[in-house]
């Protein structure tokens, strides 16, 4: 096995780093410009989804847009992470980037933990503490079935795209 210079690792994944023998390099920060850009695209499109959920009408004491935006949030990014942590399709900087613009940009910023609390502690303040606790529940209870959900459906994903080449290479 070979042991990387001093400069190499900087223009590798955290699991080339690990192949190569460079594990002392995990724990520098490393700020890449180019996955910083690929962040805060994905960030720009979730957050602008986020801000169209907004408009969404609220039922009763329900809001309804940071409920859609976060089960969206909940079962996409389960999907996602299941599918890229199984599938052959990208490798290297391909699957960082589709990971980290659509994963932790746009799900990010399309997810939002602070208007949820912001909500909540807006219903203790009217006093409506039923409200408060099904709109606590729910949001828990389904996003975990939503994200369990992805995760099926992301898995399944990545075994029909190694079977489809699977298929593509017999035939050849």
């Amino acid at each position: 096995m070979t042991r990387m210079t001093d400069d190499a690792w900087k223009q590798c994944t955290r699991d080339e780093v690990r192949r190569c023998g460079g594990e002392e390099h995990l724990n520098k920060h490393i700020i890449r410009l180019d996955v910083v850009a690929v962040v805060f695209l994905g960030g720009c499109i979730g957050t602008g989804l986020r801000y169209a959920s907004s408009s969404i009408a609220d039922v009763g004491s329900f809001h309804v847009g940071t409920f859609a935006a976060n089960m969206v949030a909940c079962f996409v990014y389960a999907a996602l992470s299941a599918w890229l942590g199984s599938s052959s399709l990208l490798k290297g900087r391909a699957k960082e980037y589709v990971n980290r613009g659509f994963g932790m940009g746009m799900c990010g910023g399309l997810s939002t933990m602070s208007t949820l609390a912001l909500e909540e502690f807006m219903m203790i303040d009217d006093h409506a503490i039923p409200s408060v606790l099904t709109y606590c529940c729910a949001t828990f209870i389904v996003g975990f079935a939503l994200a369990y959900a992805g995760a099926l459906c992301g898995s399944w994903l990545a075994e029909r795209n190694k079977d489809e080449y699977a298929d593509k290479e017999a035939i050849r």
